[in-house]
C-alpha cells in the first residue's frame, strides 16, 4: 500500500511532465513562424577622443535607426532585446564586437524603433588606439525572449551600415561646432 505522500509525489511529478510535454508541444507551434522585419541603421555624427590617462580611444556616435520589428512577435513573445553592435578590427583582435546602443520591447506596438538622432547608449571604446581610421560596421541585432522554449538570437547583416572612423581626434571647440 502507498503512503498519501507517495501518492501525492506521483500525481504532482505526473502533472509536471505533462505540463512540460505541452510547453514543448505549444513552442514548436512558432517553429514555422516567418518574420519579416525591415532594418536601417546609419551613422549621422563621429566625435573620436584619445582618452590619453586611460590609454583607449573613445567614440561617441549619434545614429539614426529605423527598425520595424512587430512581425517578429508572435503569441510566444514575450520580450525583444534590440541592440546595436559596433564591429570592427585591430592587430591585437580580428573581431571586435561592441554593443553601443540597446532597447527592451515589450508589445508589438513599439517594435517600430523610429529616431532619426540617438546618441549612442555606450561609448564605442577600443582597448588601445585602434579606433583612428578604422573601418567600422554597425549591425542591429535582438534576442527573442520566449515565453516557452528556446531564446533565439537574430540579426540583419542585410541592413548594416559600414563607416570610416576619422583620421584625426576631435577637439572640444571643433566638436561643438559639428
Amino acid at each position: 500500500m502507498h503512503s498519501f505522500w507517495q501518492r501525492l509525489n506521483a500525481i504532482f511529478f505526473y502533472t509536471l511532465s505533462v505540463l512540460g510535454f505541452l510547453s514543448f508541444a505549444a513552442a514548436g507551434t512558432t517553429f514555422w513562424h516567418r518574420a519579416e522585419p525591415r532594418v536601417s541603421v546609419s551613422l549621422n555624427k563621429i566625435l573620436l577622443r584619445k582618452i590619453a590617462g586611460q590609454g583607449h580611444d573613445q567614440a561617441i556616435l549619434t545614429l539614426a535607426i529605423d527598425a520595424d520589428l512587430r512581425s517578429v512577435f508572435n503569441w510566444n513573445v514575450k520580450q525583444l532585446f534590440v541592440y546595436i553592435t559596433a564591429e570592427y578590427e585591430t592587430e591585437a583582435n580580428t573581431l571586435n564586437q561592441v554593443i553601443v546602443w540597446d532597447q527592451i520591447v515589450s508589445e508589438p506596438e513599439h517594435a517600430w524603433i523610429r529616431s532619426s538622432s540617438v546618441a549612442n547608449k555606450y561609448s564605442l571604446t577600443d582597448q588601445g588606439y585602434g579606433l583612428r581610421g578604422n573601418n567600422v560596421t554597425l549591425a542591429v541585432n535582438w534576442n527573442v525572449v520566449p515565453s516557452t522554449g528556446l531564446l533565439s538570437l537574430q540579426h540583419e547583416y542585410a541592413a548594416v551600415h559600414s563607416f570610416l572612423m576619422p583620421e584625426e581626434y576631435s577637439t572640444e571647440s571643433s566638436a561643438k561646432h559639428q
